[in-house]
């Protein structure tokens, strides 16, 4: 981090809500949240499943939705693979970033700003082979009625025997009762501290701090509601969806599940 001079101290900034603080990190976003090429090689592997497993020759191009696709390095990064992307996010100047970044010989990557909750309503039921949504946004819906209307939006919008892949924190099998600190992500430039707080109805308060490189901080507010999903959870809300099964990991690896590995990774199939 950067020094500051005597009476140069920057004013901190209290952040109403988790749209707004994403807004004012959209800079730093990149580095607080670089892509895990795991997750890519686990894509192929699921790519190459459905074109192993398609009655059709030649495979046709399978289809891809990417759900919270923030600044779209995911998304631009599978567009080399021969995939027909659409990722959507809820943040306005997320989307904007992601469409700025599509390279022009890729015409078949597209971004919508569309909320989760609305897929299915915009979307075409049955038009998608993967569908993933990773890096902990699932549980930002924040309540099990629309965390269990998700996987069943999901479902229906899979192609038969398609793919939703999930990353969630690693809540584990139990509802925790204690704060729940989460890896400090960082960059030379920055640093983002996060501590979720149990609340009631399974849900979990976010305490997030942004730290920038000049001192000054961002404190979002204690209001964001987080849905703890423990494995438990998950497995029932895939199968009342209709999934048919539903595999749980480490990492994109797909490497045995620990309970003590930061992240748990989902493979559910239609």
């Amino acid at each position: 981090m950067n020094q500051t001079f005597p009476g140069t101290q920057p004013q901190n900034l209290s952040i109403e809500n988790l749209q707004d603080f994403y807004s004012r990190t959209l800079e730093y976003y990149d580095e607080l949240f670089p892509l895990d090429e795991q997750i890519i090689s686990c894509l192929l592997r699921l790519n190459e499943t459905l074109k192993k497993a398609s009655s059709i020759s030649p495979p046709p191009i399978m289809r891809f939705l990417g759900v919270g696709s923030a600044t779209g390095t995911l998304e631009n990064r599978l567009s080399i693979h021969n995939f027909d992307i659409t990722g959507i996010d809820t943040n306005p100047a997320m989307v904007s970033t992601a469409k700025r970044r599509i390279k022009s010989t890729f015409s078949s990557i597209r971004f919508f700003e569309m909320n989760s909750l609305d897929m299915r309503r915009f979307l075409k039921e049955g038009s998608f082979n993967i569908i993933a949504c990773v890096e902990n946004t699932l549980p930002y819906i924040g309540d099990e009625t629309l965390v269990r209307k998700f996987f069943h939006d999901a479902r229906t919008l899979l192609a038969p025997e398609g793919y939703l892949l999930l990353q969630t924190h690693n809540f584990g099998t139990k509802l925790a009762d204690k704060p729940v600190r989460l890896p400090d992500r960082s960059s030379i430039r920055v640093r983002l501290s996060r501590t979720l707080i149990p609340a009631e109805n399974n849900k979990m308060n976010l305490d997030a701090q942004l730290e920038l490189g000049n001192g000054q901080l961002l404190q979002l507010q204690n209001t964001t509601e987080i849905l703890q999903l423990t494995i438990p959870q998950v497995t029932a809300y895939a199968l009342e969806a209709g999934f048919a099964s539903t595999s749980v990991y480490s990492d994109f690896n797909e490497s045995p599940y620990d309970p003590k590995s930061p992240h748990s990774v989902y493979i559910l199939q239609a």
